[in-house]
């Protein structure tokens, strides 16, 4: 992993400031696409997502979700209601994904078994390095 300081916190001493660059090796990219589109395909297929998923959802976007609220909302609006809408960030939801989770629900919705069994030893011995001021660090 290469470190890369993220614009304007350059003098900032929180370790949060460091996008870490991952170079994973051609072989690797491929094996994870082909993967991730397989994947998808069965997700789709079997229409595994709920309707409400827009994050990371082909031809959905946050104006998609912002106009479903408006939609759901302005009725009580008005009629002189009260919304009180909460969001939430989520840091590092998507790098700290459970995997036991994932492997469930394709179990779930019957995913193929040969695309379950490579998605069941991708986590798998993973190591990545971090190097920055000639200062290794590691984590399996």
């Amino acid at each position: 992993m290469i470190p890369i300081t993220k614009p304007g916190k350059e003098e900032s001493g929180d370790p949060s400031k460091y996008r870490p660059i991952s170079l994973l090796n051609t072989e690797g990219n491929v094996l994870e696409k082909l993967l991730i589109r397989r994947i998808v395909h069965n997700v789709y297929t079997n229409e595994a997502l709920n309707k409400n998923q827009y994050g990371f959802t082909p031809q959905k976007s946050t104006v998609d979700a912002a106009m479903e609220v408006r939609q759901y909302i302005e009725p009580h609006l008005n009629r002189r209601g009260v919304a009180i809408i909460i969001s939430l960030e989520v840091q590092g939801a998507f790098v700290s994904a459970w995997w036991p989770a994932i492997l469930q629900k394709l179990r779930d919705i019957k995913c193929p078994r040969k695309l379950y069994y490579l998605a069941q030893d991708y986590p798998k011995e993973r190591k990545a390095v971090m190097t920055l001021n000639n200062i290794s660090t590691g984590k399996t």
